[in-house]
């Protein structure tokens, strides 16, 4: 039975006051109510703690746009995860987000070298990556959309539906080989998906298949293109807690990644994380 709002947030402020102590040393402080986000001051690793009194919390990130980057103009933290993060943050008491940037690769030996305190970008769980590190509660989904121009009324569920058009998507993915396996298309490869959502607009291009945050938030920065998401496209990844994005935190440190995951889940039951995901484009199919 689905729970009431009034229901949900009780369960919620419940589960976020009974946080486990774990068994060591300084107790992390507990933040002012922001928003009824209610943590209380419990023992543990010290590592909320730690970042709390320094004031600062350490991110890594790839410069993964539109997920999580540094603005070039203004050197601005900005994306999808920067606004899940800073708010995560605030309700943590952290004064300060710092950001250093490194290559995809990098984000894990990071993180684990203490070189940043978490990785803020955009990462799915899986098994071999959990051998290493330990994974934040989840933030948002994404899968593959297919993106066309306006008015063409394609109403596809799936590539079998586009046979005879031509589609385009970043060369490397896995998205280029499911269109080239697809019998009866045109496959078109792209270095950029900016250019491949324009070469939709302007008709040199049927579709185009890529994540569907990157896809709305091209649409999103060029209202003048005529595109639009096809609706009735069914992605292949399922909608399970394993294709949510997370955050990667140490292993040792299980009081910095508890109370975070406890604002992330905050933000989830508030109604936040789905006003701020819309914010960037993101319908219900993202929450």
């Amino acid at each position: 039975m689905r729970k009431t709002q009034s229901g949900l947030r009780a369960a919620m402020l419940a589960c976020a006051l009974s946080i486990a102590a774990f068994a060591s040393t300084p107790a992390a402080a507990a933040p002012n109510d922001t928003d009824g986000f209610i943590l209380s001051k419990f023992e543990g690793d010290g590592s909320l703690a730690r970042v709390q009194k320094k004031g600062e919390l350490v991110i890594g990130t790839s410069n993964d746009w539109p997920y999580s980057y540094l603005d070039a103009k203004t050197g601005t933290f900005k994306g999808i995860d920067a606004d899940i993060i800073n708010a995560a943050a605030k309700m943590l008491g952290i004064k300060k987000v710092t950001v250093q940037t490194v290559p995809f690769d990098g984000l894990v030996p990071g993180v684990l070298s203490g070189r940043f305190d978490m990785v803020g970008d955009s990462i799915h769980a899986t098994p071999a990556r959990s051998k290493l590190v330990a994974f934040s509660f989840p933030t948002y989904y994404y899968a593959e959309t297919m993106v066309v121009k306006k008015g063409s009324a394609v109403a596809a569920k799936s590539l079998d539906d586009m046979k005879g058009k031509s589609v385009g998507s970043i060369l490397g993915t896995n998205y280029t080989e499911w269109i080239q396996k697809t019998p009866g298309l045109q496959y078109k490869g792209y270095k950029d998906p900016v250019n491949l959502v324009e070469d939709v607009a302007s008709g040199r291009v049927d579709a185009g298949l890529y994540d569907l945050p990157v896809i709305a938030s091209i649409i999103k920065d060029h209202p003048q293109w005529p595109v639009e998401i096809v609706q009735t496209y069914q992605a292949r990844a399922v909608k399970v807690p394993a294709n949510y994005s997370r955050y990667i935190f140490r292993q040792q440190d299980q009081q910095l990644n508890e109370a975070f995951s406890r604002a992330i889940e905050w933000m989830q039951y508030t109604g936040q994380m789905k006003e701020l995901l819309k914010k960037h484009g993101l319908g219900e199919e993202a929450n």
